[in-house]
């Protein structure tokens, strides 16, 4: 079927896009006039794609198979994580397995991405960086030893490098944690919150920082209108906080219990010295350059603004749903 959108608007490929980040990130770019491809993998996840977006059938593995979509599209957007790969438990051996596996996924995208002269742009995260001495951490910072989710960042970012040397044209943004709809934050946090169940890994204070979903979306958005090739960006809202603030904040808008300590001691044995180690590992990010070249500015600067936005949210979704 013709679409006459497409001899005029830019047109971006997501992957990823029925995630947590992805389905923002579709949002924000159909809502300011892009036409959005969105690679899915299964009839269940085209059904989970927002208004607008185009489904493009295919295994995030083997972009071979919808090479025609890269070749349509003017922007590749990487978000996909095969839905196996962070599930269960998960020691260092197995976290590593897996980081090669997306290095390889990265590889294999960024050659069909250079041949068709697109531009990329990647996701690390935030922990893709280790933490200068005052304990934030830059796009000027070392690349990541490989502490939690660092060990992926580690693998994969040389990949992306030798590529822009080859001539791809690729940015990275990189939000720290997002919370919104779906993911660890609904499935970890809300779900449980709404069956009374309440609790977070160690003391608490453990350092922590995060942003919004929609506003992580509109990182990227700026990133296709204003981003330079060669450049990464972290996004982050204005105060870090700790798991034990965020927790306690996210069950007090659920009408949920206080949050319970659990050792992590007592949670290795059940999803793994590695996993233990990522749920509780963030560094508190400096997003300037985001803000100053790009022009992004989250709505929501704390956790206090944003959170009880979204718990409503979610409660009215559920609320019309039951």
């Amino acid at each position: 079927m013709h679409d006459p959108a497409e001899s005029y608007a830019t047109a971006v490929l997501v992957t990823g896009a029925t995630g947590m980040i992805g389905r923002p990130v579709c949002r924000e770019l159909v809502t300011h006039g892009y036409r959005v491809l969105g690679l899915v993998r299964s009839d269940a996840a085209r059904a989970r794609l927002p208004y607008g977006v185009v489904p493009i059938p295919g295994d995030i593995r083997n972009p071979a198979a919808w090479d025609s979509a890269i070749q349509r599209a003017h922007v590749v957007i990487h978000l996909a994580v095969p839905a196996e790969i962070g599930t269960g438990k998960k020691d260092r051996v197995l976290a590593e397995r897996d980081s090669d596996e997306l290095a390889a996924i990265l590889d294999r995208l960024c050659e069909a991405v250079r041949r068709h002269k697109k531009r990329f742009i990647h996701t690390f995260g935030s922990l893709m960086f280790d933490p200068d001495a005052d304990g934030r951490v830059r796009e000027t910072s070392a690349i990541s030893s490989g502490r939690g989710y660092g060990i992926r960042h580690r693998k994969a970012y040389p990949v992306l490098a030798r590529h822009r040397k080859r001539g791809l044209h690729a940015m990275s943004v990189n939000p720290c944690f997002v919370y919104g709809p779906g993911g660890w934050f609904e499935q970890g946090l809300l779900d449980p919150m709404s069956r009374g169940q309440s609790a977070f890994i160690g003391d608490g204070t453990q350092t922590m920082h995060y942003v919004e979903a929609g506003d992580a979306a509109a990182g990227y958005r700026l990133a296709i209108e204003r981003g330079l090739d060669g450049d990464d960006y972290l996004l982050a809202d204005d105060r870090p906080s700790t798991l034990g603030e965020f927790t306690r904040l996210v069950a007090r808008e659920m009408g949920a219990p206080a949050p319970a300590s659990i050792p992590e001691d007592e949670l290795i044995p059940v999803l793994g010295d590695w996993a233990v180690e990522a749920y509780t590992t963030c560094y508190a990010v400096d997003a300037s350059r985001a803000r100053e070249r790009l022009g992004w500015a989250p709505r929501y600067r704390t956790i206090e603004e944003g959170v009880p936005v979204v718990v409503r949210a979610w409660k009215r979704a559920h609320s019309a749903a039951a």
